[in-house]
């Protein structure tokens, strides 16, 4: 039986502010690259604990966006579902329209990356940031598939390597929720890690890397989230279990620095070691997920906070700005460019680039992420006052790209 007040898909408010350390434990690994890859370490008087870990593998931020986006995708597949919504394109199994779907995503993602690719193209025509894009580069960034072409990664952004994944899993979520519902979660679980680590071996083997960027070598990590939410669904965790279970997740998330240290591969690639070690990082987002999605307990509340809250309502945001701002304040003389002879200690950095990056963010969150979420939820309900763009807002989207290919077009 569902403990009282968790109805499906309820808002959980811990869940937003799991992104606000998603996002923030990025902010602190670029922070440390730019601080030049110091050795910090606590003084712990009876000890000096390193911790360089837990800045260089600020990466687990993005494991811990994947992990949750299944998760809350899912869960809101499933409140659907439970609520009786048959009506669309996949009737009695997804809840809604496959396009209804995909506009609630476009909505969602496109704002705010257009905007700080439209910022960062103004820049690099003014050489202020990087060099001007080509083309096609542009092209497949504008439709979040330029993880086609290798070289087109980060050319125009660091972090803009990831969103394909986000962009990608969403086209496919509703088919993946469709096998969910037909079959046991261990077994769509099962098959999304076969296909990941044939991925793994098959870069392995071929001696390139590249495949490392594509959906099915990540895609255990999704699942992984849409299985959590569905147990989570099926049997909602009381308050001693959903404890239990954030402790122990939170704490095998926070460890993994340390019980990996010695690791020598970045990635998740490609002995035994790196095949192990992703399904320890997923069952701990996991079953930190499942602690938070339970009955209220003082993590919940932690996370709930209001502050961390609102840190997870800008966090897509913050993800998307930190690393111009981490290059481009070194222009201003904040702190030396990365690579100098004396970098900018890690304090520093931390001091200058975290506080201007959440005021980006914000003004980011409620000029455009805010306002185009907003008209995506009014749908055919428009008030009479309502403005053109809010009443068409994806062909403002559609309009926005145009822009940005005759720009690059002008200035090249």
């Amino acid at each position: 039986m569902r403990p009282p007040g968790l109805p499906v898909s309820a808002h959980i408010a811990a869940l937003t502010g799991v992104r606000a350390l998603a996002a923030l434990w990025v902010v602190l690994f670029h922070s440390w690259i730019m601080a030049g890859r110091p050795s910090p370490t606590l003084d712990l008087r009876v000890t000096q604990l390193d911790l360089t870990p837990i800045f260089k593998f600020g990466w687990l931020g993005v494991d811990l966006f994947f992990v949750l986006s299944g998760f809350l995708l899912t869960r809101q597949a499933w409140g659907k579902v439970s609520r009786g919504n048959t009506a669309g394109w996949l009737p009695s199994q997804f809840g809604e329209t496959y396009t209804s779907f995909l506009r609630r995503r476009i909505l969602r993602v496109y704002p705010a990356y257009y905007a700080v690719i439209s910022v960062l193209l103004v820049l690099a025509a003014l050489h202020v940031y990087r060099s001007l894009p080509e083309k096609g580069d542009l092209l497949l960034h504008l439709v979040m598939f330029h993880n086609v072409v290798a070289s087109y990664l980060e050319s125009i952004n660091d972090v803009l390597w990831s969103i394909p994944f986000e962009w990608q899993f969403y086209l496919v979520f509703p088919f993946l929720f469709i096998i969910l519902r037909r079959t046991n979660p261990v077994a769509l679980y099962a098959m999304a890690a076969l296909l990941a680590l044939g991925s793994k071996q098959w870069a392995d083997i071929s001696g390139s890397g590249y495949v490392e960027f594509h959906l099915p070598v990540r895609l255990d990590e999704f699942v992984a989230g849409m299985c959590a939410a569905t147990f989570a669904e099926r049997h909602p965790l009381r308050r001693p279990l959903a404890l239990v279970s954030f402790v122990l997740g939170l704490t095998g998330l926070v460890g993994t620095p340390w019980v990996w240290a010695a690791y020598p591969n970045g990635g998740h690639y490609f002995d035994a070691i790196g095949l192990v070690r992703p399904l320890w990082i997923q069952a701990s987002i996991c079953l930190f997920l499942l602690g938070l999605s339970g009955e209220a307990h003082p993590g919940v509340r932690l996370f709930a906070n209001r502050s961390v809250v609102w840190l997870g309502l800008i966090s897509y945001s913050i993800y998307l700005v930190h690393v111009p701002v981490l290059v481009l304040l070194p222009t201003l003389g904040a702190y030396p460019i990365q690579g100098s002879e004396a970098p900018g200690s890690l304090t520093r950095v931390i001091a200058l680039a975290v506080p201007a990056t959440i005021a980006t963010s914000a003004a980011l969150y409620y000029l455009i992420e805010r306002p185009f979420q907003a008209s995506g939820k009014r749908g055919s309900r428009q008030p009479v006052h309502a403005t053109w763009w809010s009443r068409n807002p994806v062909t403002v989207l559609s309009v926005w790209a145009v822009l940005q290919v005759l720009f690059l077009v002008a200035v090249s």
